[in-house]
Parts: C-alpha cells; structure tokens; sequence
C-alpha cells in the first residue's frame, strides 16, 4: 500500500509539472502571436477553447479568443466563435489574414495531413502551436471525457516554426516491434 501511495504521489507531482510547463508555454506563445498581430495589423485565429481543458477550468485561462476562436466543444465564452472539426473548416478560412495560435488541438484531428497543407501556406512566422506532450497521462484521458475521442493520434513537434508529426499507432507499433 504504501508503495502504491509514493508511486501516486509522484504521478501527480509529474504531471503537474507537465501542466505547469504547458502553461507557460500557453501564455508565452500567445502573448508573442497577440503582439505578431498588432505588429502585421492582422487578425488573431485562436484553435482551441481558451477555457476548456483540466488547467484552464482549475487554475484560470492562459490566453483569449482573439478574433475568431474554433474548437470541436466551441468556444461557447467568446463572442466570436466556431463550433466544428477544423478538418471541416480550415479550407473555408482565408489564413493569410491571421496570426494562427493553436492550442493542443492538432493532436487530435483526424485529418492532420489535410490541416498542415493548408497551414504550410501560411508565412511560418505567423502561426504558434502549444502542443501536449505525448507522454503525459493528460493527453490519454483529456479528449476521452470531455468529447468522448479518442486518445491522440498525432505526436506533434513544433520547432524552428515549423510542424512535424508522427501517428500515434505508428509510434505504438514500431515500439511493440521492438520489444
């Protein structure tokens, strides 16, 4: 008993660790997408509720709608906003008019390929992307309770303004390979 307690504890110290880097993260991206907006006198596209998800709804929001907000659950708090998949939006959007913040989202699409050809468009120095990192066990059980989806299907990397991803069952697989 008491090893499972101490194995409990450091579960959730960890991930906490984890929600407090993705935060940060959150806050940082968006305040640098906010001021590339102001700087281009373009609009801001915010992909992803700013008050959904376990760290918003427990310790406040890290960034606002902007402009046009669109999530899969809404963005029901924002006066401007889209309920639907972004799959089924995107290609409606004009994105050269925007600075694109996104907010784990793209790890759960099903259409990645499709999203990334249109975002590829887009000058690399407007868009942001705050992603949850695969490995916590907030990226399992998050999209499950709150829209009853699956786990991720994407790892998403983004470095040097630029997104790159892997399926998740490839990664999956390849790793039971290995064993």
């Amino acid at each position: 008993m008491y090893k499972l307690l101490i194995i409990l504890i450091v579960l959730i110290i960890y991930e906490t660790l984890i929600m407090l880097k993705r935060k940060l993260n959150r806050r940082t991206l968006f305040q640098s997408a906010k001021n590339r907006a102001i700087e281009t006198n373009k609009k801001l596209l915010v992909i992803g509720d700013p008050y959904n998800g376990v760290a918003s709804i427990s310790t406040g929001n890290d960034y606002d709608c902007g402009d046009l907000c669109i999530d899969l659950t809404g963005c029901p708090k924002c006066t401007n906003s889209i309920k639907t998949k972004l799959e089924d939006i995107i290609s409606e959007i004009n994105l050269d008019e925007y600075i694109i913040y996104i907010s784990c989202v793209l790890e759960y699409v099903d259409e990645l390929p499709k999203i990334l050809s249109y975002l590829n468009k887009v000058d690399s120095k407007d868009i942001y992307v705050v992603t949850v990192e695969w490995y916590s066990l907030n990226a399992f059980f998050y999209p499950y309770y709150l829209t009853n989806e699956n786990s991720p299907k994407n790892i998403i990397y983004f470095k040097n303004n630029k997104i790159e991803y892997f399926k998740t069952e490839t990664i999956l697989n390849d790793t039971i390979y290995f064993l």
